[in-house]
């Protein structure tokens, strides 16, 4: 029996024998854990049977789709990948946009896993049911932008590529995996796994069809989503994510200063209107979305002439832009650049950049440990210390571990400087001015993160994620209750696997009684909103789980001390903490609504 919206098939590949193997699941597993996230972690609990060491030949990489991707749909186009962070050590997940995603399912797979490891630089050609091993020395020591456009040359334009650059070669521990010259498996290091199997790059091509269980009622699905977003997506459409820089910024939530202000005195030079006025040249979209939020941006003259990126997206431009009072767009879009040819996570290289500043601004660090001065806001030496931190040279071999490992290796106090939640680094929103964001921050399976929960839209816009009600985003009323529920939502989001951009809090368009609808127009399964729900929230409980086998305790909820004991030292969230009490209270409310239990089906 095989279920509409799958494949059916989940292909192996050994590095260490170069061998590969198909594998068919029960129905059961798809029933039960959806796919992407959800399935990803499945496997993971059945190929991770010790805790092995992140970078060692034992723990796998696993790239997973969901039913709904491949279809012509909007917000159809991610890929998850899965496995034990380098970063963290914990469960790690990362996703993609673009093509590639569908790609896989149209090579006839749900997944594909990689274990071992090759004693040589090796790339991996999937052309359906065929699977070669291509020698990758040529490739090895170049960056991604040059290593897909080879791969693209060699083996022609209808193959989508996954790549490391040297960062993922150098086992940084943070790096990425990039896919088309700008979208990215970011966060938690998926590309130092990448880089410790030697395995350069993954091809693939396929043209197997996908057939879902009523496809006239996901035609009509998809032209009223496309409708929709017209209307709730527009910012996103015309500005992509920066946009909401000028929500943070109003609110006082903008990271700056390397977590020490929350605003920002450059916004108006590095804006979403400057970005889209001066250096917008085109739009992009992936696989079979409406929203097009992708803005390619060229710089036009001056010093960096000629560099064009995707992007860069919010998290890029607060990481690289306030987090270290760098006000110049070009600077930022090099830097951006730079990080996607080195192959590492903007957001991480961007909150170690702050963190180094600081430690110089404190005499931590000195100009003889790096070479140069690094002062909050030198841009030229913010670019040469990505390059350290890349190449794994001087200082930023240190740097290379992220930053709660390269804190306790400085020492000096930096250790009670360093922001981090589980060894993850935070993104863009201040938790300070955000109640939920700080409860989120701290439960989070990942680490420190937005997207598992995005706490921060209700609490910036003030309203209920799922219905109508208000939410103060300085009060802990109601905010465990909100995290709880979109906690267990974003779960089944990321199984099946749909942007969230398609089904953000608050405004849609797909929120629970439309993720309910397609998940039954594809599968068939004809299944409630709580049925659905108690997926979300197993897959959840049973990465908690699988967490605490890794090292984790219910300690680690917790959020660094400069969220608890520095208030705000500018914005409009002046003076604001998160303190000890309130956090706990939001922390026993959290876990009394059922966040660590897991079901039976």
């Amino acid at each position: 029996m095989r279920i509409s919206g799958y494949m059916g098939k989940v292909l192996e590949v050994d590095l260490s024998s170069k061998a590969s193997k198909v594998r068919e699941l029960d129905v059961s597993v798809y029933r039960d854990f959806i796919g992407g996230k959800g399935l990803g972690l499945w496997m993971l609990q059945k190929y991770l049977d010790a805790p092995y060491p992140p970078l060692s030949p034992k723990n796998p990489l696993i790239f997973v789709t969901g039913p709904v991707n491949g279809f012509l749909l909007s917000g159809s186009s991610k890929l998850c990948a899965v496995s034990r962070s380098p970063l963290t050590g914990l469960f790690g997940e990362s996703y993609v946009g673009g093509f590639i995603g569908p790609k896989v399912k149209f090579a006839g797979y749900d997944a594909i896993v990689f274990i071992g490891a090759s004693d040589k630089p090796v790339y991996v050609e999937i052309n359906g049911e065929q699977i070669s091993f291509h020698d990758a020395t040529h490739l090895w020591g170049k960056d991604t932008f040059e290593t897909h456009d080879i791969l693209r040359r060699s083996h022609g334009p209808e193959y989508e590529v996954l790549c490391i650059g040297p960062a993922g070669e150098k086992l940084v521990k943070f790096a990425c995996i990039e896919h088309r010259k700008g979208r990215e498996l970011g966060r938690t290091g998926m590309g130092a796994v990448m880089g410790s199997k030697k395995l350069k790059a993954l091809i693939v091509t396929g043209f197997e069809k996908l057939e879902a269980a009523y496809p006239d009622k996901l035609v009509s699905f998809s032209r009223e989503l496309n409708e929709a977003v017209k209307v709730k997506l527009k910012g996103l459409t015309k500005y992509g994510t920066p946009n909401i820089m000028g929500l943070t910024n109003d609110t006082g939530t903008l990271p700056t200063k390397y977590w020490t202000e929350g605003e920002f005195y450059g916004f108006e030079k590095i804006n979403a209107h400057v970005l889209k006025e001066r250096y917008h040249v085109r739009k992009a979209a992936c696989y079979g979305c409406s929203v097009a939020c992708i803005k390619v941006s060229r710089v036009k003259q001056g010093g960096y002439e000629g560099v064009e990126i995707d992007g860069p997206e919010y998290e890029t431009l607060f990481a690289l832009g306030p987090l270290c009072y760098i006000d110049n767009p070009e600077t930022i879009i090099k830097a951006n650049e730079l990080c996607d040819r080195l192959g590492i996570d903007t957001i991480t290289t961007g909150n170690l950049v702050g963190f180094t500043m600081e430690c110089f601004e404190k005499g931590i660090i000195s100009s003889g440990d790096l070479g140069f001065n690094l002062e909050f806001g030198n841009g030229e030496s913010m670019l040469k210390l990505i390059k350290m931190i890349g190449q794994r040279e001087g200082l930023g071999d240190v740097l290379a571990e992220g930053v709660k490992s390269a804190s306790m290796k400085i020492g000096r106090g930096s250790e009670g400087i360093a922001v981090h939640v589980k060894g993850l680094e935070p993104p863009g929103y201040d938790p300070r001015g955000l109640k939920g964001v700080a409860l989120a921050y701290a439960v989070s399976v990942r680490g420190a993160c937005h997207l598992r929960h995005l706490a921060y839209r209700p609490n910036l816009v003030g309203e209920h994620a799922f219905r109508k009600g208000k939410i103060d985003r300085f009060s802990i009323k109601g905010q465990a209750e909100m995290v709880k529920e979109q906690e267990d939502f974003y779960a089944v989001i990321d199984s099946m696997i749909l942007c969230k951009f398609i089904a953000l809090p608050v405004i849609g368009p797909v929120l629970w009684d439309k993720l309910v609808n397609l998940y039954n127009i594809v599968t068939g399964l004809e299944v409630n909103m709580e049925t659905l729900r108690m997926k979300g929230e197993k897959i959840n409980a049973d990465i908690r789980e699988l967490n605490r086998k890794l090292g984790y305790t219910e300690k680690d909820d917790w959020l660094p001390e400069r969220f608890l004991s520095y208030p705000l030292a500018k914005g409009a969230s002046k003076g604001q903490v998160v303190k000890r009490e309130e956090l706990q209270e939001m922390l026993r409310e959290f876990y009394k609504m059922g966040a660590q239990k897991t079901h039976t089906f």
